[in-house]
């Protein structure tokens, strides 16, 4: 998390201050020279207290009409009471204090010594921002995922599926031609199909999940084998391990059927 020092550095802004013995008029017209809201008032170099515009509105409408005066020392309408902050808190603490103190400027203080002063627009800006970086991340990861999908089952497909296409097709000549419509609206089919068992809770394999396909297309163990490349012991470690993963190594029935229930 960003600490306050840290994030007083990326802000780089002056600090300014007022006297406690600083008129009224003075104070504001500082105020509105500097374009601030509040103002952190000291004396010798000491924090004593704060100054707002809410304390202008609450405070010298409270004072009785003859002690209304620009020429009163600000330290009569301050709030004494000051938040602040050390450098090392985050500017998640910061947000929480100014949120239940409902306070909109938050002094930051090292060794006594005012370094910076966080306001609520500072607050705002931040979140806004750290919510966009968030967003972006979180939309990368969404776009990255899908381009390992897509490299998933482009990998399935060169490895598993167009290979047993061409074997298929030279057993049986005659009908080549259904063979590349097949080939053609094979991409289309597998999208759908891998992506639903790669995203499923199961979290098969890749051999998994080409063991699978093949059972579904009613391949026997040895034809699994022989068309993966691997020896028949291996299919069957595979299908033990896909029965344990769907929950099924101690029922009986077919793997087919459970398998429909998931893709």
């Amino acid at each position: 998390m960003l600490t306050l020092k840290e994030f007083l550095a990326a802000k780089k802004r002056e600090i300014w201050t007022v006297s406690s013995d600083t008129t009224l008029y003075k104070t504001l017209k500082f105020m509105a020279k500097k374009n601030i809201g509040a103002v952190p008032v000291t004396e010798k170099g000491k924090l004593v207290g704060i100054f707002s515009e809410r304390d202008l509105v609450r405070k010298v409408t409270s004072l009785k009409q003859i002690l209304l005066s620009m020429n009163l020392p600000i330290k009569k309408l301050m709030t004494k009471k000051v938040h602040y902050l050390s450098p090392k808190n985050t500017v998640e603490s910061c947000m929480n204090i100014m949120t239940s103190r409902r306070v909109r400027h938050l002094p930051i203080l090292e060794k006594n010594k005012i370094i910076g002063i966080i306001t609520i627009g500072d607050v705002v800006k931040h979140t806004i921002q750290e919510q966009k970086f968030i967003l972006h991340k979180v939309l990368d990861s969404i776009e990255e995922g899908k381009n390992n999908l897509r490299m998933n089952i482009q990998f399935n497909l060169e490895q598993n599926v167009l290979p047993l296409l061409k074997t298929l097709a030279q057993k049986h000549p005659y009908d080549s031609y259904s063979f590349r419509l097949l080939e053609e609206q094979l991409n289309n089919i597998s999208s759908e199909y891998y992506k639903k068992l790669i995203s499923s809770k199961f979290n098969f394999t890749p051999t998994e999940i080409s063991i699978i396909k093949l059972i579904k297309a009613h391949y026997r163990e040895k034809e699994i084998a022989e068309t993966l490349s691997i020896s028949v012991s291996t299919v069957k470690k595979h299908k033990y391990a896909i029965r344990g993963k769907l929950g099924i190594r101690n029922k009986t029935g077919n793997i087919i059927n459970y398998l429909n229930r998931i893709v």
